[in-house]
């Protein structure tokens, strides 16, 4: 979870300073609800862009809706909002207009056009060498307006 703050920044001091006054609690996930995220992600493409944070993020959310709690993930991230949508997580983006519709992705290559599995442990064409791009596999339905 810090690593996804910069030291020495003022975030850093702030977030410290939230947790010492007992106003930010840290809390991990239940394994049952991680899991739960990995396979959606997975199965969504957006497991390898997701940071072990990003994860923990979206299977806590996910654990406290489960329980009754109204959750809201702040973020312009459009692979957390893409597994929150695919989770009925409600999200916000802040500084965007957010994800339209949910996607699954997979990935290309731009210079031969052979696909791959999202999921591929190739980064570079195994054809012609190019590096591999993401682009949406199909639309499989729009997010509702806010």
């Amino acid at each position: 979870m810090y690593e996804e703050i910069k030291n020495a920044s003022i975030v850093l001091v702030r977030f410290n300073a939230a947790v010492e006054s007992g106003k930010v609690k840290i809390k991990i996930p239940q394994e049952e609800y991680s899991n739960k995220i990995e396979a959606s992600a997975s199965e969504m493409g957006d497991s390898y862009r997701l940071s072990e944070t990003d994860m923990q993020l979206l299977a806590l959310a996910l654990e406290l809706k489960t329980q009754g709690n109204h959750i809201e993930i702040l973020t312009d991230d459009y692979s957390i909002q893409n597994v929150a949508k695919q989770n009925n997580i409600e999200f916000h983006a802040l500084a965007t207009f957010g994800i339209r519709r949910l996607l699954e992705w997979m990935r290309y290559c731009p210079a031969c056009y052979k696909e791959y599995a999202i999921n591929s442990s190739f980064s570079v064409c195994q054809i012609c060498g190019t590096e591999l791009k993401r682009k949406s596999k199909k639309t499989t339905r729009k997010t509702e307006k806010k």
